[in-house]
């Protein structure tokens, strides 16, 4: 039976949308291989962008996105006044809500989505694609120790009640 106080809707809506994207990023990469990404992106022809290099790209963007603005808005939640995306995951980990190697893993992340994101020229492919990877490994883990802290905070179900 659930107890405690509903998660915030800003929170809720994030955890909810994260599961298609999530699917969608895992069906790019078992399609997509890291050599055929690197070759889409080096040869810059316009179907092979669209076909191997966008999609990955997007799907990694909007969840790293959504990571770094979940960080942000827990730490909100736990009365923390959140930072840069790198100062956060170092809260979180001095927190105890991830751990050391986890925290040293989305830093890379989110440090590649940002020179994404922004266009740098210089973001090379191999890179890119390794990142996406890393985020499809470590996500759902993130999402099972975001879901504790967020009980222990609080919102939706509580363990042992």
């Amino acid at each position: 039976m659930p107890t405690g106080k509903p998660l915030p809707r800003k929170i809720a809506v994030r955890l909810a949308d994260l599961r298609r994207h999530y699917e969608a990023l895992e069906h790019i990469i078992e399609r997509t291989t890291e050599d055929r990404f690197v070759e889409a992106m080096r040869a810059g022809e316009p179907e092979a962008l669209g076909r191997d290099v966008y999609p990955l790209e997007r799907a990694f963007e909007i969840l790293g996105t959504y990571v770094a603005e979940l960080n942000e808005l827990g730490l909100e939640e736990a009365g923390f006044a959140s930072g840069d995306r790198p100062a956060n995951l170092r809260l979180l980990e001095r927190e105890r809500v991830i751990g050391r190697e986890r925290a040293r893993r989305w830093r890379a992340i989110l440090q590649t989505r940002n020179e994404l994101q922004h266009e740098y020229p210089d973001v090379r492919a191999a890179r890119v694609y390794a990142a996406a990877a890393d985020l499809a490994r470590d996500l759902p883990s993130y999402v099972r120790e975001y879901a504790a802290w967020m009980r222990r905070l609080g919102f939706g179900e509580s363990e042992g009640r």
